[in-house]
């Protein structure tokens, strides 16, 4: 009997609970979040590598090289000077340089912001600028990086936004890949006519290969 009572007493419960939330009102529930509009994909940002030089020049010299590295210090204060003017201003060399960033987050940050100087055409006054501070013993963090630009006279707004969303990431990650596949393994590093050349030699080595190489090529 007492079993009998208990659930009818069970059964009356929820009974009027299914009455109640029948008669109440549906509870607004939260709206899924919609997926974004589709639209095309952004194409890579990719730039002309900047360079130096008759484009129709016979030897070719690519330069891979970070920011931060002392031994390409080394090579811009002792070595690019006399390639350029015995070789790149006479129209024998074209000089392409192109990023390897090894030595760390600073190293990534002046690589991206020397790709933003390059797209408002000032690549070589930066990259010399940031070789300067180098030699100083100077850090790259951003507020620096923008301090730089600002310094050459470079639209700051654009460059700043540039550097901002590391609009360049895919280049200098082009430019590192193709380094690795062609084995470089540390900076600076040299591509002469595609031969590859390691470490900051001295000109006389730089010399001895662009004369064989502008050999190979004539008639």
């Amino acid at each position: 009997m007492r079993d009998t009572w208990l659930w009818i007493i069970v059964a009356a419960v929820a009974g009027f609970l299914a009455a109640y939330l029948l008669l109440q009102p549906k509870r607004e529930q939260p709206e899924a979040p919609q997926p974004p509009a589709q639209t095309a994909p952004t194409p890579t940002a990719l730039l002309d590598e900047p360079a130096q030089g008759a484009p129709d020049a016979p030897v070719t010299i690519v330069e891979f090289a970070d920011f931060k590295c002392g031994f390409c210090v080394r090579h811009f204060v002792q070595t690019l000077p006399i390639l350029k003017e015995e070789y790149i201003e006479t129209g024998k060399v074209r000089y392409i340089y192109r990023n390897f960033p090894i030595l760390g987050v600073q190293s990534r940050w002046a690589a991206l912001a020397a790709e933003c100087a390059h797209e408002q055409g000032r690549f070589w006054e930066y990259h010399d600028k940031l070789f300067a501070l180098t030699q100083q013993g100077q850090e790259f963090v951003r507020s620096r990086l923008k301090a730089v630009a600002a310094e050459l006279g470079l639209d700051a707004a654009q460059f700043d936004s540039c550097l901002d969303t590391s609009k360049y990431l895919d280049e200098v990650q082009e430019d590192f890949a193709l380094g690795q596949r062609e084995g470089v393994t540390g900076t600076p590093a040299f591509l002469i006519n595609g031969e590859l050349l390691v470490g900051a030699q001295p000109i006389t080595v730089f010399r001895q290969k662009i004369e064989e190489a502008l050999a190979k090529k004539s008639p």
